[in-house]
């Protein structure tokens, strides 16, 4: 009799793909429509994580971020990212060899990115056929951090999985898995602090893609 597959559940921006110039690129052109100075790019890729909506609440100043003109706002970035979403975005290096490493296990994506984005970006990198699922931070009624979310991922498996795993770039993703009970990943090469992901308790801090797989499967 076959094991029951691990599930890896990976986040994906600042994990598998390297998606903040474009998010940049559609952050500003909306700042720049409202008369509104550009937001340099280290600042950017700190407020990534938390889905696009809080990234543009975070660059708006008071009395902007909020109600209508939060929306207007908002409407104005979706038709921009929608535009530049794969201009300059590219899977990290190993990313691709990490998947194939892992193709005999249960493999998801936990995303706080809206689905209108996550869906077309994993199309155009030519990565869904890893996944049995893909879930942006619109797809159900809870997103990261709270455990809903793996636990859900794991709901959907025909039989239990004998691991589950969280694999992503910042701390929130680190608490999603510990929330849940499950063992985690920290990822050097995304968007956060390494020292942010160890405080968060991390199991491994990673320095490259090609790492997971081993760490994983042992």
């Amino acid at each position: 009799m076959s094991r029951p597959s691990r599930m890896i559940a990976f986040d994906f921006d600042g994990t598998l793909a390297d998606t903040w110039r474009d998010l940049a690129s559609a952050l500003n052109h909306t700042l720049s429509g409202a008369g509104l100075d550009p937001i340099e790019g280290p600042q950017v890729k700190a407020w990534i994580g938390d889905g696009a909506l809080k990234l543009l609440q975070r660059a708006l100043p008071p009395g902007q971020a909020e109600g209508e003109r939060l929306e207007g706002h908002f409407e104005r970035f979706r038709v921009a990212y929608d535009d530049c979403c794969l201009d300059t975005t590219v899977l990290y290096p190993g990313i691709r060899e990490c998947l194939d490493e892992l193709a005999g296990e249960s493999l998801a994506i936990a995303s706080n990115k809206p689905r209108r984005f996550l869906e077309p970006i994993v199309e155009g990198l030519v990565i869904g056929g890893y996944f049995f699922a893909a879930l942006g931070g619109d797809s159900l009624p809870v997103s990261k951090p709270d455990p809903g979310v793996l636990r859900h991922l794991s709901g959907r498996l025909e039989e239990p999985p004998s691991e589950v795993w969280m694999v992503g770039d910042s701390a929130l993703d680190v608490r999603t898995g510990r929330a849940a009970g499950a063992r985690t990943i920290g990822c050097a090469w995304g968007l956060s602090d390494v020292r942010e992901l160890r405080q968060a308790g991390a199991d491994f801090v990673l320095d490259h893609p090609r790492q997971i797989a081993p760490s994983i499967l042992g």
